[in-house]
C-alpha cells in the first residue's frame, strides 16, 4: 500500500527540519524506538535530498508549486508518530504549523 502526500516547499522543509533530529538521538534499549529510529534515517535522507533539490532550484515562480511524495504505508506511519514526537524540537510557529497540517492529512490517509 501506498500513501500519497502533497506536500509545498515550505513543507518539506519543516518536516526535513524535525527530522533531522532523528540522527541526535540516542541509542535504545526498546526495540520500537529502534524501529522508529530506523524508519525516521530513510524518511531523513528522502526528505532531506528533496530539500536540497528545492535549495539549488529555488526560483520566486515555484514558490506555489506542490511536490507529491509517495510513501510506503508503514513509513507514513512511522513519520506520523515521528513528527509528533519530534514537535516540540521547534519554536518557529509557522514549522509548527505546517507540521500539524501534515500530521492532520498523515491521520487522515492513514485512517
Amino acid at each position: 500500500m501506498k500513501v500519497e502526500l502533497t506536500l509545498t516547499n515550505d513543507s518539506i522543509l519543516a518536516v526535513n527540519e524535525l527530522l533531522s533530529h532523528v540522527y541526535n538521538m540516542e541509542k535504545s534499549n526498546d526495540k520500537q524506538e529502534n524501529v522508529y529510529r530506523s524508519i525516521g534515517f530513510e524518511l531523513a535522507d528522502k526528505f532531506d535530498s528533496k530539500a536540497k533539490e528545492l535549495i539549488k532550484k529555488s526560483s520566486l515562480f515555484n514558490v506555489k508549486k506542490k511536490y507529491k511524495f509517495s510513501l510506503k504505508y508503514y513509513e507514513a506511519w512511522a513519520l506520523e508518530i515521528i513528527l509528533k514526537e519530534l514537535f516540540s524540537y521547534t519554536n518557529n510557529h509557522y514549522t509548527r504549523l505546517q507540521v500539524n497540517l501534515i500530521i492532520d492529512r498523515l491521520n487522515q490517509k492513514l485512517a
